[in-house]
């Protein structure tokens, strides 16, 4: 790369163990729809969104055995980006970092209304204030580095879990079955709600997207994949059904109902507490926002398809400060949108899944790509029986993703389609500014560091 300037490098050099890496992982993936999402999806979805939450891990079953033999297989940085345009297509590769800006800056809002409403359960602060507030610490963590963000990851992920459980316990106790009647009584909220509700379960790409930073990365993303769905699934489903179970859906609809449940059945310090968890779990998610999408940002930087600036590295915290900023200052901006969570939630999982599409592509070239790679990966599957169906059930859930957005969010499915088409055009100017045949073999190749010899280990240097 061009423009690198002193003291600054395109490495990152900081790695965190499986303790960190599940901290990271879980807290991401359980703290959004736990705690923001199900009251105004269950205002309209009705008890309906237990099931809605099932299906919703269909796809995100699909997410996480694609990145397990992909993380498995070629543990990289901003691993999507790397997969889809070394695997399927150098353009459609392009389209995750050139995407992602969106889905984080979406994120982040959504997020972030939630921090707003249950933090003003403890103080009457105005919701604004505590948007920006959320969002300026969120960006100063990240350009500190990633051990910090691990720490405050396993300190909050720790808090979230306790209160999940003084929810779900003496909640499952406190259900009145007739609140489940009548089940469905909107069927187009109850689609809507499924495709909200793979948003969450999207902190399963963590792993791919800090694949270089990770110890034992080929041994560590499968096995915490496996009990990070697990532990995921397990608190979701549970805490769903205690929320529509205990507050018939005619009340519910705002962001901090969970708290108003919890007000139900749990003593004067319940609501506080459940809104404590609000906040711990809202800052899991934020907190880990910027640090993977930042990753992808710096590796197509690497490749040249994207400013050399944003593959620098701070001398002093070791980040890809750059793409840190482009992607935490710009929300500060757009914060009168934050308003439009469940649009929001729509448009990040509708982006996400369909990334992973073309992830699921690329999966089922990478015996033909990189057999070594494939040969060589603690974990895998034989090529036309299990990896054939699970990429046909990813696109089969896509298109189904794409139609119930078309018809309950149409404006969603025309507004990224149009980013595509914006994304084609940028991605021939770039092409236009390089050497095309060596950025082309730099979007289809690996780095030094990424590839692997025969006996199964990984070269250390370019």
């Amino acid at each position: 790369m061009s423009g690198r300037a002193s003291g600054e490098s395109d490495k990152l050099t900081s790695s965190i163990g499986i303790v960190g890496v599940l901290a990271l992982l879980v807290g991401n993936a359980i703290s959004v729809p736990i705690f923001v999402l199900p009251g105004p999806l269950a205002g309209a979805a009705g008890p309906a969104l237990v099931l809605a939450i099932v299906l919703a891990s269909i796809p995100a079953s699909f997410v996480v055995l694609y990145n397990a033999l992909l993380g498995s297989a070629m543990p990289v940085a901003g691993g999507l980006y790397v997969y889809i345009s070394r695997l399927t297509a150098p353009y459609w590769g392009f389209l995750v970092p050139f995407t992602i800006p969106l889905v984080a800056w979406a994120s982040l809002l959504v997020t972030a209304t939630g921090f707003a409403e249950y933090t003003r359960i403890f103080f009457d602060v105005p919701s604004m204030l505590l948007i920006y507030v959320l969002l300026g610490f969120v960006l100063f963590v990240n350009v500190i580095g990633l051990r910090l963000v691990a720490q405050v990851q396993l300190v909050f992920f720790v808090g979230l879990v306790a209160v999940l459980l003084t929810f779900i316990v003496p909640g499952a106790g406190a259900i009145d079955v007739a609140n489940y009647t009548p089940f469905f009584p909107d069927y187009g909220a109850f689609g809507l709600a499924v495709v909200a509700l793979f948003y969450p379960f999207l902190g399963f790409g963590l792993l791919v997207e800090l694949g270089e930073e990770i110890d034992e990365p080929r041994r560590t993303i499968p096995l915490v994949l496996g009990l990070g769905i697990g532990i995921v699934a397990l608190f979701y489903v549970a805490l769903i059904a205690v929320l529509v179970g205990v507050v018939p859906y005619t009340q519910l609809g705002s962001e901090a109902d969970l708290a108003l449940a919890a007000s139900r059945f749990l003593p004067w310090w319940g609501e506080y507490v459940v809104a404590a968890g609000g906040i711990f779990a809202v800052v899991t998610t934020v907190n880990t926002t910027l640090l993977v999408f930042s990753r992808t940002l710096m590796r197509a930087s690497r490749d040249g398809i994207l400013p050399a600036s944003l593959s620098r590295i701070h001398p002093r915290f070791d980040t890809p400060h750059y793409a840190v900023a482009i992607l935490g200052v710009p929300p500060f901006l757009l914060v009168p949108l934050a308003s439009e969570i469940v649009g929001l939630s729509v448009f990040i999982g509708l982006a996400s899944l369909t990334a992973y599409f073309f992830c699921a592509i690329g999966l089922w070239n990478l015996p033909r790509e990189f057999p070594d790679h494939y040969a060589n990966a603690p974990f895998r599957l034989r090529r036309y029986r299990g990896l054939l169906a699970a990429v046909l059930g990813g696109a089969l859930v896509t298109g189904a993703f794409w139609v119930v957005t078309l018809l309950q969010r149409p404006v969603v499915g025309v507004v990224l389609i149009g980013w595509f088409a914006v994304a084609y055009v940028y991605y021939r100017y770039r092409l236009g500014k390089t050497n095309r045949i060596e950025t082309y073999q730099r979007m289809t190749s690996l780095e030094g560091h990424e590839r692997v010899d025969g006996n199964g280990g990984e070269h250390s240097g370019d």
